[in-house]
């Protein structure tokens, strides 16, 4: 059961959540490019947030900078999570030029504050790293549903769900306490439902 749990916690890790929003946006049809283009703005930022992040890790671990691919230790998430918050800004760079893309803009930009929070908050106490990533991508899809089309709800209704599921499995893996899953979702939704009244409505 416990390499159930493992493989939750990895298909669904929050680095993964902006390849998994760019997904949706091109399956729901956003942008009157041609199919192709939209598979390589997908293609990039896979690259961007994920593949390249994972491989200063890859390099972090075999130079021992981290103990552990798991990052279970304080110390070992400062460095990839400022990693992550930088590539996040280079990719949004890129996107803040196309109008198409102005919501997943936006989500990038809620990803990368996340990101600088949980660095400041990892520096005192282990938050969920996950829940707070899921906590901001259900709260984006809940704006997108509820502003921009009802054609979002559906996958709403299954972040909903699969952030459930995710909780559920740090918990199991005792990865994290109660309150640091709780507290990461909390903050993780609030904050884009804030930076949505500020910077949207």
């Amino acid at each position: 059961m416990k390499k159930l749990f493992h493989f939750i916690s990895v298909i669904f890790h929050p680095v993964l959540l902006p390849t998994w929003m760019m997904l949706i946006l091109l399956i729901t049809g956003v942008g009157r490019f041609q199919p192709y283009i939209g598979w390589v703005y997908f293609g990039m930022v896979f690259l961007n947030s994920f593949c390249v992040p994972c491989l200063i890790l890859l390099l972090m671990k075999r130079w021992k900078l981290i103990d552990s691919w798991l990052m279970e230790k304080k110390k070992d998430r400062l460095c990839p999570i400022f990693i992550v918050a930088l590539f996040l800004y280079i990719t949004n760079r890129f996107f803040k030029g196309i109008p198409d893309f102005s919501i997943f803009s936006f989500y990038l930009t809620c990803a990368m504050m996340l990101s600088i929070i949980a660095f400041c908050v990892t520096l005192y106490w282990k938050i969920s790293l996950h829940t707070i990533g899921w906590g901001g991508f259900v709260a984006c899809l809940f704006v997108m549903t509820t502003v921009s089309a009802q054609i979002y709800i559906i996958y709403f209704i299954c972040s909903i769900l699969l952030a459930g599921i995710v909780a559920s499995a740090r918990l199991t893996l005792k990865s994290h306490d109660a309150p640091q899953i709780y507290l990461g979702f909390g903050l993780g939704f609030s904050l884009v439902f804030v930076l949505y009244l500020v910077l949207l409505a």
